[in-house]
């Protein structure tokens, strides 16, 4: 059977809740505003000064999950004299990895913002960052214990971030919370185990990917900071998988800003095509213009994240049966089509969760988690080939890129850490982990 989740399912989390007795609204069981536990999701801002972190206390410790914000002129602080020269950043709760000489390792409290965290609800997911009109930010999280799609404002010069809520560490009220369909309790709810997130700036609105029913939502997201509405959700999308009977939609990302929404399944070897349209002042709309098989290679059926490069020409999907990375040609063609073509394949590690793209100077590099191995494995998609594979700790999940900084950031959800990668081309260091935000959890926790 086919592994749709990395993270503790509800089901079982709440029967480890239940075994322990653990008081779901009391003060002792209130989440630490400055550590990450079970960390998934990340994003960062556009000035890429802030680093965005999902926890999803997959095993109900705490009474909710957080979204922290890691402060990345602090990290570049703390590395600066350790990458020169070896020094241990002064007066910082900071020590050399004793198994990798490369690595400096810290408390995750001297890079967190902990005045500015708030809660959200659990099982978090992934993280999408909108650019508002008005120079601040707008931050999507999908909740799947909610289940809702949670949204939080940003003021990037102050660091801080507001849902609702009250006193220090406020939990998001229910109106950043949005779970209903254009907030009307009689047209239905959103579809259930939201998952990945697709954000528009440009365009103003947030598709949303579901891991059941083959569902696909859409979110009116303004982009003069007025509330942000689900104004569309579409069902059955996809078509079950013949053994589990499973349907899903995970992976969604745009050619270009306001352009079409491509999103992959782990469920069909499809791939549909979404348009956004907007009719005067009504909300959007979400519509299927097109779709294209992934039969080059077979099966091709269990596809997880998709991205797309700089110019929106190429994209890069993420599969895992077989364990391969697909490069297609997306360019348009003469009848204003794109051709979505395969050029290249590239093989990667079994149970692969997600993958990113950036350019250093040297091209586009595709940066692969692998889960079960605990590495993140750099692939020169135009080559053909596998330029690195780094050890980046137990879990890795959601992966996040400064091309400013020159560094990789990677969520370890088995042992609640953040890895940060060295992307510098040529450097002494590059590709590999250079600090670790957080100290490696054991079994029973921290």
């Amino acid at each position: 059977m086919k592994a749709l989740y990395q993270t503790i399912t509800p089901l079982v989390a709440l029967a480890l809740a239940a075994l322990t007795g653990c008081p779901a609204t009391s003060d002792e069981v209130r989440p630490p505003d400055d550590q990450f536990f079970f960390p998934t999701g990340m994003a960062i801002d556009e000035g890429q000064g802030s680093l965005f972190v999902s926890s999803a206390n997959s095993d109900l410790r705490y009474d909710s999950g957080t979204i922290t914000i890691v402060n990345l002129d602090r990290v570049e602080e703390l590395l600066g004299g350790w990458l020169s020269g070896g020094q241990l950043p002064a007066g910082a709760d900071c020590e050399a990895d004793n198994t990798i000489a490369t690595t400096l390792v810290c408390n995750e409290a001297e890079a967190i913002v902990a005045s500015s965290s708030v809660r959200i609800g659990n099982f978090a997911t992934e993280i999408g960052v909108q650019a508002l009109d008005d120079g601040t930010a707008r931050l999507f999280a999908a909740v799947r214990g909610d289940p809702s799609l949670t949204w939080i404002d940003f003021n990037p010069a102050s660091r801080e971030l507001e849902c609702g809520g009250s006193g220090s560490m406020p939990r998001c009220d229910q109106d950043h919370r949005l779970n209903r369909l254009r907030n009307d309790e009689s047209v239905g709810n959103l579809p259930p185990e939201p998952f990945g997130i697709y954000v528009d700036s440009a365009d103003g609105f947030v598709i949303l990917t579901h891991l059941t029913q083959g569902a696909v939502s859409l979110t009116d997201a303004p982009t003069d900071g007025s509330p942000p509405v689900v104004a569309d959700a579409i069902g059955g999308v996809f078509d079950a998988d013949p053994l589990t009977g499973a349907r899903s939609a995970l992976g969604a990302a745009a050619r270009t800003p306001g352009g079409r929404v491509y999103v992959t399944s782990s469920s069909e070897e499809r791939v549909q095509i979404f348009t956004v349209a907007r009719a005067g002042n009504a909300l959007p709309s979400l519509v299927p213009s097109d779709f294209f098989f992934l039969r080059d290679v077979l099966p091709s059926d269990d596809s997880r994240g998709i991205r797309f490069g700089g110019d929106g020409d190429v994209a890069y999907i993420l599969n895992r049966s077989p364990a391969v990375l697909q490069v297609l040609d997306t360019s348009i063609r003469s009848t204003g089509q794109p051709s979505n073509a395969l050029s290249q394949v590239v093989e990667i590690c079994p149970n692969a969760s997600n993958l990113a793209v950036g350019d250093m100077g040297a091209g586009d590099r595709v940066y692969v988690t692998c889960f079960r191995e605990g590495q993140v494995w750099v692939l020169d998609p135009i080559g053909g080939g596998v330029d690195a594979i780094i050890d980046v700790g137990r879990g890795p999940q959601a992966l996040a890129i400064s091309e400013d900084n020159q560094k990789l950031y990677v969520t370890n959800f088995l042992e609640d850490t953040v890895a940060v990668v060295d992307l510098e081309v040529a450097s002494p260091t590059e590709n590999r982990v250079v600090l670790k935000l957080g100290r490696t959890r054991q079994s029973g926790g921290k």
